[in-house]
């Protein structure tokens, strides 16, 4: 007999291999950032390089999600691991319940501040539709997806694109970030 967890996502093999691609993607768009930073002399610094001169934040939460993804998974595994061995009532299990628990809320919390988090470029947005299609893609799930409204996290995804696309335009001349 098997235990269904609907709260987490079931132990998938391509899941780990979609995380991977997903992390070596995320280092390859940074690279490719680095290098738009490197532009020649004759391309404004203030197309390639936010204001405030750090990292979009964009960027550092794809890596924190895909690093908490990682950890989820390997809480999925060391829980099912310790079901397999110890039983479901152990308190082996019931630890490996807790952190997997803990670790399934470190990555709802995460995906909450990626779609509320407003991007300081637009490689920044074009980055995090993508990176939310590619979870999609790889079988994945963001919170509250089947709430339609302001509190569905779509919704808050798209709102908070906007807000950043509007905010980028707003900027005065030759101050937009386009990458």
């Amino acid at each position: 007999m098997t235990l269904e967890r609907p709260m987490f996502p079931p132990v998938d093999p391509t899941r780990r291999r979609f995380l991977i691609t997903a992390a070596i993607g995320s280092m390859v768009g940074a690279g490719s950032l680095a290098f738009a930073a490197a532009a020649p002399n004759d391309v404004p610094q203030a197309v390639t390089t936010p204001r405030h001169g750090r990292p979009d934040p964009a960027f550092v939460l794809i890596a924190e999600k895909l690093a908490a993804d990682i950890a989820h998974g390997e809480a999925i595994d060391v829980q099912d691991e310790a079901d397999d061995r110890y039983g479901f009532h152990s308190d082996e299990s019931s630890e490996a319940d807790d952190r997997c628990l803990v670790a399934c809320r470190a990555v709802n919390a995460i995906d909450w501040k990626l779609a509320t988090t407003p991007p300081t470029t637009l490689a920044g947005v074009a980055a995090v539709l993508r990176f939310a299609n590619e979870i999609e893609d790889g079988g994945m799930e963001w919170p509250s997806t089947d709430v339609v409204g302001t509190d569905g996290w779509h919704y808050q995804l798209r709102a908070t694109m906007a807000a950043a696309i509007e905010a980028l335009i707003k900027a005065p001349a030759g101050k937009a970030v386009l990458s």
